[in-house]
């Protein structure tokens, strides 16, 4: 295997079914997998996914190095207050990845919007309930524009 040579970081998630969350993040969402490790076994138990490049690391969570332990974590929901932002730049159109993502039956929490900071768009979950936002920039925002559309938005 080749050594990276940039900076990086790369989350690494627990998941409940290996094989299942793969098939989402490969079948349905397009990304691609790397350093996939499989035991002797058969036994899916690390996985690299990532739509251009490395993005997330998927583990079993009964693999987990975490204070947690794997009782705690497996009757607990995994996703919960965790969202991951996806950027395309450029590789795909928001809108477009969303109505791939829609004809491949999954269900997005909100339509594509173009949010004040000028980025356009939409999330969804995964099987394990991490939120995954996948966003393409749209509209340049000046600094003084965003925090006037910040306050408005956030008004009390």
């Amino acid at each position: 295997m080749e050594a990276r040579k940039n900076n990086t970081i790369a989350p690494s998630i627990k998941v409940k079914d290996m094989q299942k969350s793969l098939d989402f993040y490969t079948k349905t969402l397009g990304f691609q997998a790397s350093d996939k490790l499989t035991r002797k076994d058969g036994r899916i138990v690390h996985a690299v996914v990532g739509l251009e490049s490395p993005l997330l690391m998927l583990s079993p969570v009964e693999y987990v190095n975490t204070p947690q332990t794997k009782e705690e974590l497996t009757k607990n929901k995994l996703g919960v207050g965790v969202e991951f932002a996806f950027g395309l730049n450029g590789s795909k159109k928001v809108d477009a990845f969303y109505a791939e993502v829609k004809a491949k039956g999954i269900t997005a929490m909100n339509e594509p919007k173009t949010e004040f900071w000028g980025d356009r768009q939409f999330t969804v979950k995964d099987p394990d309930g991490y939120a995954l936002t996948f966003s393409e920039h749209v509209n340049d925002v000046t600094p003084e524009a965003w925090t006037a559309a910040f306050e408005m938005a956030h008004k009390k």
